[in-house]
């Protein structure tokens, strides 16, 4: 079996599941797509989500499903996604964009960052003026193509990397992945 088959047993269990929902078994698309990680306070500790069609309880990059014909999204893991989509090869490139944003979101911090006099950061990053400016103290701001971030995951900025990984979500949206 190569890497983009799925066994047949598999696809047969997931499409009974379908059909116990009364849910349609094909024409579903992705709604969007997200990550597990950005969902934790502790980037060590990633709480992995289940998958509702499978019951895989080891996935990190979620896709929200929908069909037009059905009346709720359903979240599941990346080959559930190819399978209920009918385009595993369209689910399996989601999933590999979100992994390579990861690693970029991951390594954003460590970038070489250009320290002006006042103490405020900057880097062009993907052709983006990207700007940390040190408000005094422990209060930071983001800027980056008009739009300013106070607040990363509902805290405010208090500290470098805090404020690189809002102008990380600024520079980098996963708006990009998604369908």
């Amino acid at each position: 079996m190569s890497m983009y088959e799925i066994d047949s047993a598999y696809v047969r269990r997931c499409q009974k599941r379908l059909r116990e929902w009364g849910a349609p078994l094909s024409g579903w698309y992705c709604e969007y797509i997200y990550d597990m990680a950005d969902e934790e306070e502790d980037p060590d500790h990633i709480d992995l989500f289940t998958c509702e069609l499978c019951d895989c309880s080891q996935v990190r990059f979620v896709h929200v499903m929908r069909h037009d014909e059905y009346f709720e999204t359903v979240s599941v893991g990346c080959i559930c996604a190819g399978i209920m989509e009918g385009d595993i090869l369209a689910a399996r490139e989601r999933e590999r964009l979100m992994k390579n944003r990861a690693k970029r979101k991951r390594n954003f911090p460590h970038r070489q960052w250009r320290k002006n006099w006042y103490g405020n950061y900057q880097l062009t990053y993907r052709g983006r003026k990207v700007f940390i400016n040190n408000k005094g103290g422990n209060r930071y701001s983001v800027y980056v193509d008009g739009r300013i971030a106070w607040r990363y995951k509902g805290k405010p900025l208090d500290n470098f990397v805090l404020a690189a990984y809002a102008a990380f979500e600024l520079a980098d949206p996963i708006e990009r992945i998604r369908p």
